[in-house]
């Protein structure tokens, strides 16, 4: 306290002799005539003057001094609050650099109050004072303003004191430019371009002057600068001229350095070429490991997987041991680093073991994860593809779910793809949660993210809720003018595989955009649109099915087996048929296919049935025939082959030509059709009651749920006609049509087709014509049955 109040003593006494010795010369100047000889009144002021200046300079290095010595943050705020009239631009810089160590020791006090004055006065004094800073005062400045995370927004003084640096670029030093660029990434202000191609060219021609730190704080810099969507920060000849003045330097880098150059190519996307990362690399792991921090193998680590550079496999191996050595000490977004850049490199680099304390580390401290940090972790663990054990799921799941709200829409992406991934189900509570908040932000979400969002649903088998549905439907309507096909294809995928239709206003909007992008899609997309309707039972029309048919046809080159096999399912299974000329290409494109067997069994029985609807025929497809007997026939016991042999035995029915099935397969292929036929629970809907009940009351005699006489089909109704012929009435809903146009689909025309050929006289009663009035219903069956009765 005695020190203090001799400050403030010494300060005032310099005060009074300064205002003393500026009236004295007022006074004189005053009193001398023209040709006056000064006399010992002059030397007496020369004396006060000189013991004036010597005050002052006294209380400024009484003040340095105090500075210095101050083992507070307090203690510094103090003293630009009590002194700041004799704050000198030296003086600022150096309460800001002392105020910029102190921050780093723990146990410091820092009263919020005097802080705030403090900061005010601190920005005033800078901002007087700026017109007297050279480039290391401006740098001094910036620097520690950034560390102390300095409010600047008051008349944008940080952009002040980087145009200030830029007017004086061509005096400044290395440290200086090192420090500035590195103040104004943690600040997040920077100068414009033309003034940082100035600034780095300055610290390029003084690369002789400059260490290691210089180069690799600039260059973190610049990565901080990509970070932020800058655009083009740097061009490429600079960042290489800067890169090899760092790389001639390798040596003197700490650690830290060398990974922050690494984040910053990450960031910035260059890739350079040699071996300067493998260099980097290598004399990072050279260190001691007591040098190393957590941060800095994470790091580096991210960065190698961002950059995909070429780097040895025993480089990374290395890497990945010394990252697992000291695995218990990273904290939530190291771990997370560590993992996606593991995914992203080489995951086979680790050992089992290694990877399982990883696990450990991760799920020990999982609660303490934010919403990012869990993303990245679960994307890296499905990426990496090593199931980890249910526990280990179970509590990242329930992290995930207490951080919900805070998830991004690309986290929640993230997150479902690596359920996904690792065929994961984490529950329906668990996914009524996620999408219900899927549902929330859905509007937030881009298409291409909803639609694979959706995929991840279908492959996790979960359904959401209508509300969720109806939210997610909506959004992805909206940014329906700029989704690509992809996009389309995978939402159209989602709901067939969930046999889940979004109702036909949302698949008439998609379909306009299908139509529209029919000549972008790729053969693959064809196939899939198309079996997405067929499986959804919406019509696209006969003109949709031509045109893609069509453009598939003249790509048959491009198509997978699946694809081929997808589309011409697709055709037949919506009551539509190909052109001869289409119909031709494809059927000497299977036989192709078949040569080099490259069709499951599964799609080669799909192929003949769906030619079979179609009433092909010929010698090519005689061959189609017989490969895919072949096929199921060597199949032996494997999974699906009663399903083939069932398809191979109804399109034996459907087919006019003589079609054998080899050997016992005949027998085989017969009875796995008749157990599917007589496996079908007989259920009467209300529909078929209606209509019992309506031929019961016209006094009409009939059997409900029979049999034809050869077994192979069940029918609803099977009545006697005139003169002793069979009719049956086939009570039609809305599985028989399509959802949108009512158009009768191709199981339905088969079935109608094989009743007739088998000598049955059909009456058909669709859905969409039953009356609702029983008086009308009856009227209606007599006028059905008036030609067979």
């Amino acid at each position: 306290m005695a020190a203090d109040v001799g400050i403030e003593a010494l300060v005032e006494e310099a005060a009074e002799v300064n205002q003393s010795l500026s009236r004295q010369g007022d006074q004189g100047a005053q009193g001398r005539g023209p040709g006056r000889v000064r006399g010992r009144g002059r030397s007496r002021n020369r004396r006060e003057a000189r013991s004036g200046q010597a005050i002052r300079a006294n209380v400024s290095g009484v003040l340095r001094a105090k500075i210095k010595k101050a083992k507070t943050s307090d203690k510094v705020w103090g003293i630009l609050l009590r002194h700041e009239r004799n704050m000198s631009v030296s003086l600022v810089c150096l309460a800001a650099v002392r105020l910029r160590r102190l921050s780093k020791r723990r146990n410091t006090s820092d009263n919020g109050r005097v802080r705030s004055r403090g900061e005010r006065v601190l920005v005033s004094l800078v901002r007087r004072r700026l017109p007297s800073m050279n480039t290391k005062h401006v740098a001094t400045i910036l620097h520690s303003m950034a560390a102390l995370r300095l409010s600047v927004d008051d008349g944008d003084l940080a952009a002040s004191l980087i145009d200030r640096f830029v007017l004086l670029v061509d005096g400044a030093n290395g440290q200086a430019i090192g420090n500035m660029v590195w103040a104004c990434g943690k600040l997040g202000r920077f100068p414009d371009k033309e003034s940082l191609e100035r600034i780095l060219r300055r610290l390029l021609s003084v690369s002789g002057e400059c260490n290691s730190q210089n180069f690799s704080n600039t260059l973190w810099a610049l990565g901080t600068m990509a970070e932020q969507g800058r655009g083009d920060v740097v061009s490429d000849p600079t960042l290489e001229l800067l890169l090899s003045c760092y790389v001639c330097k390798l040596s003197e880098s700490v650690p830290q350095g060398m990974s922050n150059v690494l984040w910053a190519l990450a960031r910035l996307g260059y890739e350079p070429g040699g071996d300067v990362v493998q260099r980097i690399v290598r004399e990072l792991l050279s260190r001691p490991r007591d040098q190393m921090k957590p941060q800095d193998l994470a790091n580096a680590l991210w960065s190698l997987g961002r950059l995909r550079c070429d780097v040895g496999v025993e480089d990374l191996a290395a890497l990945a041991s010394s990252s697992v050595e000291m695995i218990e000490t990273f904290n939530p977004q190291e771990l997370s680093l560590t993992l996606w850049g593991l995914a992203r490199t080489d995951p086979s680099l680790l050992h089992d073991d290694e990877y399982a304390r990883i696990l450990r580390a991760v799920v020990a401290k999982c609660h303490t994860f934010n919403a990012q940090a869990l993303s990245t972790t679960l994307w890296a663990v499905g990426k990496i593809g090593r199931v980890p054990p249910p526990d280990h799921m179970y509590s990242l799941t329930e992290a995930v779910l207490t951080r919900l709200g805070r998830f991004t829409p690309q986290g929640l992406s993230n997150v479902l793809w690596a359920m996904t991934s690792l065929s994961y189900s984490p529950g329906p509570v668990a996914l009524r949660e996620i999408s219900a908040e899927v549902s929330r932000k859905a509007k937030r979400i881009p298409g291409k993210s909803l639609a694979s969002i959706m995929k991840s649903f279908a492959l996790l088998q979960y359904t959401p809720a209508d509300a969720a549905m109806r939210g997610i439907n909506d959004a992805f309507l909206m940014q329906l003018p700029d989704c690509a096909p992809q996009s389309l294809c995978l939402l159209l995928w989602s709901y067939a595989s969930l046999g889940q239709s979004p109702g036909t206003r949302v698949l008439d909007e998609l379909h306009a955009r299908c139509w529209e992008l029919l000549p972008e899609c790729t053969v693959a997309q064809q196939a899939n649109q198309l079996w997405c309707y067929a499986t959804l039972s919406y019509d696209p029309g006969q003109d949709f099915v031509t045109e893609l048919s069509s453009r598939f046809a003249s790509s048959l080159d491009e198509a997978s087996p699946q694809s081929i096999a997808n589309l011409v399912w697709a055709v037949a299974s919506l009551g539509y048929a190909l052109g001869n000329v289409q119909e031709a290409a494809l059927v000497m494109e299977i036989l192709r296919r078949c040569q080099r067997s490259e069709f499951s069994g599964q799609e080669l029985t799909n192929l003949v049935w769906a030619l079979a609807v179609m009433g092909a025929g010929g010698d090519g497809f005689s061959d189609v025939w017989g490969r895919a007997a072949d096929a199921v026939m060597s199949a032996g016991e494997a999974k699906g082959r009663q399903k083939q042999l069932a398809q191979l035995f109804h399109s034996k029915l459907l087919l006019r030509g003589d079609y054998a099935l080899p050997g016992d397969l005949g027998n085989e292929a017969e009875g796995a059709w008749r157990e599917i036929v007589s496996s079908k629970e007989p259920v009467l809907s209300r529909f078929h009651h209606q209509v019992s009940a309506c031929l019961g009351r016209l006094g009409v005699h009939h059997d409900c749920e029979v049999y034809t006489q050869n077994g192979y089909l069940s029918v609803d109704i099977l009545l006697e006609g005139a003169g002793g012929s069979k009719v049956v009435v086939e009570v039609d809903g809305p599985s028989h049509f399509s959802s949108n146009t009512l158009k009768t689909n191709g199981s339905t025309l088969t079935r109608n087709e094989l009743l007739r050929r088998w000598g049955y006289d059909l009456v058909s009663v669709p859905f969409f014509k039953w009356p609702a009035e029983e008086g009308n219903q009856d009227a209606f069956m007599r006028k059905a049955l008036g030609c067979v009765l």
